[in-house]
């Protein structure tokens, strides 16, 4: 299992909240399939976004990083998640 460490810029007009941690937790839970990997994740509030901590099961860290991509990339494409934007892929 990898760490892959990742920040998310709060793109709306949206007030800053507590919520976004738990939009993009709950996002991510939602769009993982068993071919992701995800084991655990871990979100809290940083400035302007949200830092998350994806644990992913792979057998290298590229392909965790690329699981961890794909899944986010489908996590934010709707709903309350869709706010936020990558500000650095691993």
């Amino acid at each position: 299992m990898f760490s892959v460490h990742l920040t998310l810029l709060d793109v709306s007009a949206t007030p800053p909240g507590e919520t976004g941690p738990a939009d993009v937790q709950a996002a991510l839970w939602a769009s993982a399939g068993p071919g992701d990997g995800l084991e655990h994740v871990r979100a809290r509030t940083v400035p302007g976004g949200v830092g998350l901590v994806l644990y992913v099961r792979a057998p290298d860290r590229p392909v965790a990083e690329l699981r961890a991509q794909t899944l986010l990339d489908r996590a934010l494409a709707g709903g309350p998640a869709r706010r936020f934007a990558v500000a650095a892929r691993p």
